[in-house]
């Protein structure tokens, strides 16, 4: 079992090194100039290559391509909508990779102490680690999204304002988010020069729009967003619509501040008690304790 769970975990870690740091798309043109030129692929030139081209990358290719056919097709297309909305910080195949060295190590953990022998209560410890080794990656990913949802919440309400001072100020509505999605920093920015893209590339932009509730997840920009198609469509004057967006945006930002701030002294209670109620104690029964400690 042992020498099985240290070959998963050197298959893993090989699909996960060669897969992050292996050849990059830069062989590709190479191989196109040498077909290009020769018609044909020269063995010669094909040894030159690194060992990661000719091997390593074909080889991670093959394990990615049966690992997600064997996967349940609803848990990854799960990881892949989690991925989008946390920005796309890895592609899928790496992200199945590096899922599959965590488990592996997970495995290999949880088989070595459990061959090492000891209480149950080490066995248990044992399993929970690896338990908590291999659901590390979807926790981070879990993590990656829940940021990137705060930054664009944090950020949404100052970016409202200046699109509805742009459009008042006569620029179009698709000029107003160009504009302010150059002026705002963060992923909310980088939503909006997208959105502007794709209406450029000649998407509509009620399916840009759509594509950025998809992307984004967040309840008061879907609201924000669908108030704009829906303004469009019924031929409310956007500026109106903009302004009212901004005023409800606002007052949810003041609600959630005051929420913030309710749940701040439960909070605070945590922490006097288990850091500094214990410290007050030692300070004010440590001495009388020495004292007795010496008399008896």
């Amino acid at each position: 079992m042992i020498v099985l769970a240290v070959l998963c975990g050197a298959a893993a870690a090989f699909l996960g090194v060669f897969s992050l740091f292996g050849a990059r798309a830069s062989v590709v043109p190479h191989r196109l100039n040498r077909l290009e030129r020769t018609g044909q692929a020269d063995r010669d030139e094909l040894l030159a290559e690194p060992f990661a081209a000719r091997v390593g990358m074909p080889l991670a290719q093959r394990v990615r391509g049966l690992l997600t056919r064997l996967l349940p097709g609803s848990w990854v297309s799960g990881i892949e909508y989690r991925l989008m909305l946390a920005g796309e910080p890895l592609s899928l195949h790496g992200m199945l990779t590096i899922q599959a060295m965590a488990v592996a190590s997970g495995v290999f953990v949880a088989i070595a102490g459990i061959s090492a022998g000891g209480g149950p209560l080490r066995v248990i410890a044992v399993v929970v680690a690896g338990l908590a080794l291999a659901s590390m990656p979807l926790y981070w990913l879990r993590m990656r999204v829940a940021s990137r949802k705060r930054a664009l919440l944090k950020a949404l309400p100052d970016a409202v304002d200046l699109i509805v001072t742009t459009v008042e100020a006569g620029l179009g509505l698709d000029a107003a988010l160009s504009e302010v999605g150059h002026e705002t920093e963060g992923p909310l920015g980088a939503e909006l020069r997208l959105t502007v893209r794709e209406t450029t590339l000649g998407r509509s932009r009620r399916d840009a729009l759509t594509r950025l509730n998809e992307r984004t997840d967040v309840p008061e920009l879907k609201t924000f967003v669908q108030a704009i198609i829906q303004a469009e469509q019924t031929g409310i004057p956007v500026g109106q619509v903009l302004r009212t967006q901004a005023a409800q945006i606002r007052l949810k930002k003041r609600q959630r501040a005051e929420a913030e701030a309710q749940r701040a002294p439960v909070k605070m209670v945590v922490v006097l008690a288990l850091l500094v109620l214990p410290a007050m104690l030692l300070m004010v029964i440590g001495p009388a304790g020495i004292r007795m400690t010496e008399q008896f």
